[in-house]
This record gives C-alpha cells, sequence and structure tokens, in this order.
C-alpha cells in the first residue's frame, strides 16, 4: 500500500505540473500575443501529406488544403505515397489535372524505396522547398486558418517546432466517446508539458518545425527501425539539438485538426500497441520518466483492485488513491474539453476512467513486444 500511495502522489505530482502549464498557455492567450508581421512569417510553407490506401480521403483533405486562407503563392502541398494500394493517387492526380494552378506535388516512391510512412515523409522533405515543414495526415479536417496559424508560431527565430492541437470527432458509439474523451487529457499534456519547457508527447497528424531542423537533427535514420514515432522521435531530437523551450504548443482553435476515433476494440487495441511499441527507442529521462509512471500508477491500481478481491480490507485505500488520480486529472479533462467544444463528453468520464485502468495496464505489458497489423502491414519492431 505504501507503493501505491508514492505513486498516487508522484503521478498526481506530474499531473498538477501539466495542469499548471496549461493553464499558464490558457492565459497567455487570453491575454492575446501580438499579431506577426508578414515580413516575420515564414516565406513558404510546404504541407506534407503521407498517404497509404487514402482513396476515401484525399479528395477532401486536398480540396481543404485549396480553401485555405494562406497565399498559395507561399504554399506548396506535398503529398507522398507509402506503397498504397487503391488508386489514391491517382485521385490525388486527378486532382492537380482539375486545379493546374494548385502548388501540388505528387512524390511517388521509386524502384527500391523502402517502406513506411517515415520513408514516404522524408522523401517529401527532399522535394520540399518551404522554410516550414507542416505535416498532418490524409484523414484528418481542418478549418480555413490552420496554416496561417501554425505558420505564425515561427515568426522571430526561437521556435523551432510547433505542436499543433488535435482532437477526434465523438460519434455513436461508447468506445468512441471514451476515446475523444481520453483524447482530451493526452492534448492537456501535451500543451502542459510543452508549456513548462519539458514537451513529451506530440501528434504526426498535426506537427510543424523548420526545413532544416528536420536536415539537421538527421530527420528520422536513427529511428527507422521503430515503425511508428515520425512524430515523437523527431520531437526528441529537436529537444536535444535546440533546447526544449524551441518546442511550443499552438493552443489556438483556428489549428486544431480533427480525426476519427476508432470504431472498434481490436482496432482501438491495435492503435495503442502501435503507439506503446516505439517506446523502447526513448532516451530522454522526462519522456521515459512520464510514460513509466502513467504505465505504473494504472498497473497499481489494477492490482490492487484484484487484490481486494481476496482482502477487501485494502479496498477503501485503493479506491481512495483511484478517486485522488480523477481529482487530479479532472481540472486538465475540463480544460480541454472546454478548449476543443466537447463538454457533453465530461458524462462518460468515470466510465473512461474504468477502460483506462484496463487497457493501459495491459497494452503497456504487450506493447513492446506484441505484434500489430496497420494499414495493411505487420509490425513488432
Amino acid at each position: 500500500m505504501a507503493f501505491l500511495l508514492s505513486l498516487s502522489f508522484l503521478y498526481g505530482s506530474l499531473i498538477l505540473a501539466f495542469t499548471i502549464g496549461l493553464l499558464k498557455t490558457g492565459r497567455s492567450v487570453a491575454r492575446g500575443k501580438p499579431v506577426a508581421a508578414d515580413g516575420d512569417l515564414p516565406g513558404l510553407v510546404s504541407v506534407i501529406i503521407p498517404v497509404r490506401n487514402e482513396a476515401g480521403n484525399i479528395c477532401s483533405i486536398l480540396g481543404e488544403m485549396r480553401g485555405q486562407d494562406w497565399p498559395a503563392g507561399r504554399l506548396e502541398v506535398i503529398v507522398t505515397d507509402d506503397f498504397s494500394e487503391d488508386n489514391t493517387m491517382a485521385l490525388a492526380s486527378s486532382f492537380l489535372a482539375d486545379f493546374p494552378a494548385f502548388p501540388l506535388v505528387l512524390v511517388f516512391p521509386q524502384a527500391g524505396a523502402g517502406p513506411g510512412k517515415k520513408r514516404a515523409i522524408a522523401r517529401a522533405i527532399g522535394k520540399a522547398t518551404g522554410e516550414v515543414i507542416l505535416c498532418t495526415d490524409a484523414d484528418t479536417r481542418r478549418g480555413p486558418s490552420w496554416i496561417t496559424s501554425m505558420a505564425a508560431c515561427f515568426s522571430g527565430g526561437a521556435t523551432q517546432m510547433v505542436l499543433g492541437p488535435v482532437c477526434l470527432r465523438p460519434a455513436a458509439n461508447l468506445l468512441q466517446k471514451i476515446q475523444a474523451l481520453e483524447f482530451t487529457g493526452i492534448m492537456g499534456s501535451t500543451a502542459g508539458s510543452a508549456s513548462l519547457g519539458t514537451p513529451v508527447m506530440c501528434n504526426g497528424a498535426n506537427l510543424a518545425y523548420r526545413r532544416q531542423v528536420f536536415n539537421e537533427t538527421g530527420g528520422y535514420e536513427s529511428s527507422l527501425r521503430y515503425g511508428s514515432g515520425d512524430d515523437q522521435f523527431l520531437m526528441n531530437a529537436v529537444g536535444k539539438r535546440y533546447g526544449r523551450k524551441a518546442i511550443r504548443f499552438n493552443f489556438d482553435l483556428k489549428a486544431v485538426v480533427t480525426t476519427e476515433p476508432e470504431p472498434f476494440l481490436v482496432g482501438f487495441i491495435q492503435q495503442r500497441i502501435r503507439w506503446v511499441s516505439k517506446s523502447r527507442g526513448y532516451r530522454e529521462p522526462v519522456v521515459i520518466a512520464t510514460g513509466a509512471l502513467t504505465w505504473l500508477i494504472h498497473a497499481a491500481l489494477m492490482a490492487g483492485f484484484m487484490t481486494g478481491i481476496f482482502f477487501p480490507a485494502i479496498l477503501p485505500m485503493v479506491f481512495g488513491c483511484w478517486l485522488f488520480k480523477m481529482v487530479m486529472e479532472f481540472p486538465m479533462v475540463y480544460t480541454m474539453t472546454g478548449f476543443f467544444g466537447q463538454r457533453s463528453l465530461l458524462g462518460w468520464f468515470i466510465p473512461a476512467q474504468l477502460f483506462q485502468l484496463c487497457y493501459v495496464t495491459l497494452v503497456g505489458l504487450a506493447g513492446p513486444f506484441a505484434t500489430y497489423r496497420w494499414k495493411g502491414r505487420k509490425g513488432n519492431n
């Protein structure tokens, strides 16, 4: 029980620190920030969209890119193919034929090129001419000021990487609502940790960085053996080379990118195993400590409740620690559901907490070793 109490205190302190960072960011935005002069903005932005079997999404996202309020003369959109097995690139080619003036570049893998999202992005960056690289996924949606908002964060020379907000669109079933609610907490931790100068996570669906940063940090060369982590490993490399305060979170509704939650439990578990699988490549103490502490508190609570079946006397202590965890997490989730306009999800807070106890414990055990399937490929890192 002493171990569980200690874990609860450490985890609560971590979440409190992230929440303070998040609220600090929110207050800064509420006070307003100077509008960047046009001369301080990037001269050219390269939006990179890696695709694999995205025939159902490619036309929508290209339509959104065409509708952005960022000047077309200072934009290039690069669709880079990761060996799609459908007509994704044929549809992209048709879009280019329909709008020949739109600055769209299509990058196809050459014979002998390696598979994977990281390699597809690297091929695109090799073709890019923009000062700033802005990465997203084909199955995402955003408003017309997305590029403008993300690009404005680079005014001045201090910022090297910008973490953009991502939210899940809550849908009909319980699993999707729980995912959407949980993801607000993930974004809260992303924003709060970045505000403290110790960013611990990011999301490749909404990530921007200076092109020179990719080249100076070596890109993905040291992490190609991991199937995922195109975002996390690069963020860690940027923090190591330029200092973690060179990384900031863009707390702006205009920058929000939305995507769909997994509709079925099997797909959700596969996704989370894929996320966890890259953790063996982490070398940054703050990232490792955050991940380990998050898993340990969930595993310890799960073990406590199971032990309580045979030793009921410990259940009040275990329940108290679980309640403490929920109390510490709620302000962050409340803040982010307000930011995303998803306050209705708060009604699922306790079911989400129960679900987390189970899946975080099991996926944390299996993730570094289990095989997963993603977009028709098998991975086990």
